[in-house]
């Protein structure tokens, strides 16, 4: 009976790391398609004391030195 229990575990702890790796996979693939949308846009700023913010992209950028 353990080792049924044992074996059950490992086959979900195998089933969770490989869900875990497809969900970084996709957002890699995500964090890529952001960046080349954020690369190739047309930006329009919103400004604060500290950032400015794209309203198209929601790319951000830093205006604090």
């Amino acid at each position: 009976m353990m080792e049924q229990k044992s074996t059950s575990n490992l086959d979900h702890v195998r089933q969770i790391k490989a869900e875990i790796r497809a969900i970084e996979i996709k957002k890699q693939q995500l964090q890529k398609q952001l960046k080349s949308i954020q690369q190739t846009c047309d930006h329009e700023f919103h400004e604060t004391a500290i950032l400015r913010k794209c309203r198209k992209c929601k790319w951000t950028e830093s205006v604090y030195y």
